[in-house]
């Protein structure tokens, strides 16, 4: 029986249609529109106008095909960008009642057991893992196994909410880098104490920048195109190709071949991210996932 699994972020909205074979999921239809609801008003804790309209009608698409495909089973959750705003409540009785989708916010905690999920029925997680999810409005950090999970946080973080308060110069002065650096210092102390615990050997990134550094890598040659739901990014070639972006405007990052233009900004704080992660925690196995929140909210359903 097929399900659908709607994902409303702060930049994009996914729509995962499939079911579980045998404990793997297939695919019978993925969508994924750039929506930007968090635009011009992340850190007001508002959807803006235009923002708001483009959601509503993302959604009215989505519940299109979903009648299409005949399909009664739909979990849509929201996350940072509806969860943070003034007028998210709004917006989910305005989709209830434009295109009879339910949207359930979610927190930080519960995305990040869905980002888990999601991940695990990847295959990537096989040893002490640190999952990273870089969405618009938070960071997900899930220290697990295949097992279980050790320990997780959600953090406002996020590379659009970044984009908003520190993006003053392009491309990136030193001292803007450095603030960035410092703002992340003091937000994720608690999972450094929790890495020194748990010590992950593994640093498995999904969708969102991940997905982006693998594109880039099959551009440049660097691996091959493959259908695999994960691969291993060799370690030099992602530092060199995150400091390539961090010191690039964004005329430059739009010209990398592989990015897709809604990332062009984003993958920018995304890698200051990223490359602190690794520097900090000293991890040197580096995996991108495509498996993230929508693979594990139709996981929940089966």
């Amino acid at each position: 029986m097929l399900s659908a699994a709607i994902d409303i972020g702060t930049n994009t909205f996914h729509l995962l249609i499939g079911k579980i074979e045998s404990g793997k999921i297939k695919v019978i239809y993925t969508k994924t529109i750039a929506v930007k609801l968090g635009e011009g008003g992340i850190n007001k804790r508002e959807i803006m106008p235009a923002a708001y309209q483009r959601g509503l009608k993302a959604l009215a698409y989505f519940a299109e095909v979903i009648k299409e495909y005949e399909i009664t089973k739909v979990k849509a959750t929201a996350t940072a960008a509806v969860r943070d705003a003034s007028n998210g409540l709004n917006f989910i009785k305005d989709v209830y009642e434009k295109s009879k989708i339910k949207i359930e916010i979610i927190n930080g905690h519960q995305e990040a057991l869905f980002i888990y999920e999601g991940a695990k029925a990847s295959g990537a997680i096989n040893e002490n893992c640190l999952v990273i999810d870089i969405g618009g409005g938070s960071v997900e950090f899930i220290l697990c196994n295949k097992d279980e999970v050790l320990w997780k946080n959600s953090y406002r973080i996020g590379a659009a909410r970044l984009l908003a308060d520190f993006y003053h110069h392009d491309p990136l002065e030193k001292q803007d880098i450095n603030n960035i650096n410092n703002h992340l210092t003091n937000t994720l102390k608690d999972l450094k104490e929790a890495c020194k615990e748990f010590k992950p050997t593994k640093l498995v990134g999904t969708a969102g920048a991940f997905d982006s550094y693998r594109e880039i890598f099959t551009s440049r040659g660097f691996i091959k195109p493959l259908d695999d739901v994960f691969i291993t990014l060799e370690n030099q070639k992602l530092a060199a190709l995150m400091d390539e972006i961090i010191a690039s405007n964004h005329q430059q990052r739009s010209e990398i071949e592989g990015l897709i233009p809604l990332r062009v900004d984003m993958i920018l704080m995304a890698s200051i991210i990223v490359k602190y992660v690794i520097e900090k925690l000293h991890l040197n196995k580096i995996v991108a996932c495509e498996y993230a929140l929508k693979e594990g909210l139709l996981i929940h359903q089966a």
